[in-house]
């Protein structure tokens, strides 16, 4: 805007000239410089540290800045088009705050924990597309001492934020890109690769590159923005998936139900000051409880394919479910264009039903079930079609200084599958989880390759590479393969867990062990179902091929004094 731009449109022009032309940069072509990385981090109901960080210790060194048992040395190999800073940053964050009921790993890591209500404390809503019922949570008691719902944390953080934001931020332009997503026109946007910093295109927002978008950031009504509903549900309208339709009247349906916003940005929206008053919007906005507006989704539908379809939820038109409803019974889900299974009272939900019984088209490039990917990159990596490929011939790398001993060591390769002895809702360091196994982390090994180390059931086991070390108990097994080392995922490091003499610290977690690869084809974008989609398609971190050093460990010391 300073350069004289006074519309979105013009604004989107100048950047995409400064990124033509050079003097203007996407921050992970320069992730290391202090403008690009992140300053802070909230984590809400998700252990990142204990749970999902493949290359925990990566994290602890370069994100938090702590004590680490990263073993490796920097590789001489360095990428062309990504700017590399020697040395590499380390403790990059200034905040990382949890939002917990318990004490994990990333709570233990936080600057600050906030004590959260447990499930029996709050209201909420559970479900999953796969699964009939909506099920709600209610308080049984009041959350016990200084612990919060998320929802009254969130609130109480940007009550506070705003009333700072007024004199610090105010209100500001922020151009935002975002991928050729799935479901919308730029999944058709790439038919070739083609890349406009060797010159074989122009960049175009949402074709040859993210869209670019200005968003309005109005900092100071944080705070009034999250407890009302927005008035683009209305206007713009609401869906996922690339189905939408206008929420007009189930807007007016929610002023009546929930009040209205009496003064201030939202004055005349509905009110959602509470968690239940959110669990409200949410049941009457959705297709899945709310029998109209299903029959609107899918008639958005029937305008796309030229097909009837309405009838999949006419039958329960004037259904609509509020949380009061469900806390005397869970009730059904009303059948959804969002998903493709069809529920009712004489079937199960199955995925692709919809797509099979009604001929609405797959969500592919053919319209099929699709089994052949005829896309550049595909063909080159030789994956037109669905085939085994062996694991990769990765070692355990550069382990540093430590003393290596292969007369008693042995390499496996390591997985890490699901949590086995815990509960979704209570996890696994609770006394009843516990009990049922091992008691703290632990590894399962095959017989034939305790021998080969002269390892016994619970013996201690230092397990290493150059991405970090773990300790846990060996649990030997002849129903694992040779070869192959399991560790269960999410058990947390705070539990019954000796130090290792090879890094001097306490042992780790099943992910010390662990980093991120990325598999080039999971990056093929713009091209119908392999376009992006949060928490839908994209790349995942894979790290199935990694391999361990595993030897017996000697002294066990617990650092207690």
């Amino acid at each position: 805007m300073a350069a004289g731009a006074s519309t979105d449109e013009e604004i989107v022009d100048f950047a995409v000239k400064k990124i033509k032309s050079g003097n203007l940069r996407f921050a992970i072509e320069d992730p290391d410089h202090p403008d690009n990385f992140p300053r802070m981090l909230f984590l809400w109901r998700a252990n990142l540290l204990g749970a999902s960080s493949k290359g925990h210790e990566y994290f602890l060194k370069h994100l938090l800045g702590t004590d680490h048992a990263v073993l490796n040395s920097e590789s001489d190999l360095r990428p062309e088009k990504i700017k590399w800073r020697d040395p590499a940053p380390e403790g990059k964050l200034d905040l990382m705050v949890t939002l917990e009921l318990r004490m994990s790993t990333s709570a233990m890591y936080a600057d600050i924990a906030l004590p959260a209500a447990g499930w029996y404390e709050m209201h909420d809503l559970s479900t999953t597309d796969m699964h009939p019922f909506i099920h709600p949570f209610n308080p049984a008691i009041d959350p016990p001492w200084e612990s919060r719902t998320n929802w009254e944390q969130f609130k109480t953080i940007a009550e506070k934020f705003s009333e700072l934001a007024s004199d610090h931020l105010g209100t500001v332009k922020d151009l935002v890109a975002t991928p050729l997503m799935h479901d919308t026109p730029g999944e058709i946007a790439q038919d070739r690769v083609q890349d406009w910093h060797h010159s074989e295109c122009d960049p175009v927002p949402g074709k040859t590159m993210p869209a670019l978008t200005v968003v309005t950031r109005d900092y100071p009504n944080t705070f009034k923005k999250m407890t009302s509903l927005g008035p683009l549900a209305a206007s713009a309208g609401v869906g996922a998936k690339g189905v939408m339709w206008h929420a007009d009247t189930e807007t007016e349906a929610l002023k009546t139900a929930l009040g209205k916003v009496t003064e201030g940005i939202a004055q005349g929206q509905p009110v959602m000051e509470t968690e239940k008053q959110a669990a409200e919007t949410i049941l009457m906005l959705a297709p899945e409880t709310n029998g109209a507006t299903a029959v609107k989704s899918w008639e958005t539908l029937e305008k796309r394919t030229g097909m009837s379809l309405r009838h999949l939820s006419r039958g329960r038109q004037d259904e609509r479910i509020c949380f009061d409803d469900l806390t005397v019974q869970p009730r059904k889900i009303i059948t959804s264009p969002i998903w493709s299974g069809i529920e009712s009272e004489e079937r199960r939900y199955s995925p692709f039903v919809i797509n099979i019984e009604e001929k609405v088209p797959f969500r592919t490039l053919t319209g099929r079930a699709q089994f052949y990917q005829d896309h550049p990159w595909m063909r080159d990596f030789g994956e037109q079609l669905p085939i085994y490929r062996p694991p990769l011939t990765i070692t355990p790398g550069n382990t540093g200084s430590v003393k290596r001993e292969p007369e008693r060591e042995i390499v496996l390769n390591y997985l890490t599958p699901h949590s086995k002895w815990s509960i979704h809702s209570t996890y696994a360091d609770t006394l009843t989880m516990l009990t049922l196994f091992r008691g703290g982390e632990s590894i399962w090994i095959s017989d034939a390759d305790a021998k080969k180390i002269k390892a016994k059931d619970n013996d201690w086991l230092e397990c290493f590479n150059a991405n970090g070390v773990v300790m846990a108990k060996a649990v030997v097994s002849p129903r694992i393969p040779p070869g192959k080392a399991f560790m269960y995922h999410a058990q947390e490091r705070l539990i019954n867990t000796p130090g290792t003499g090879i890094s001097g610290k306490r042992g780790g977690t099943h992910n010390s062990v662990t980093r991120i690869l990325v598999k080039p084809t999971h990056m093929i974008g713009g091209y119908a179902q392999l376009s992006y989609g949060f928490n839908y398609y994209g790349p995942i971190g894979s790290q199935r091929d990694e391999t361990i050093i595993v030897r017996k460990a000697g002294k066990v010391e617990w650092y207690e004094d």
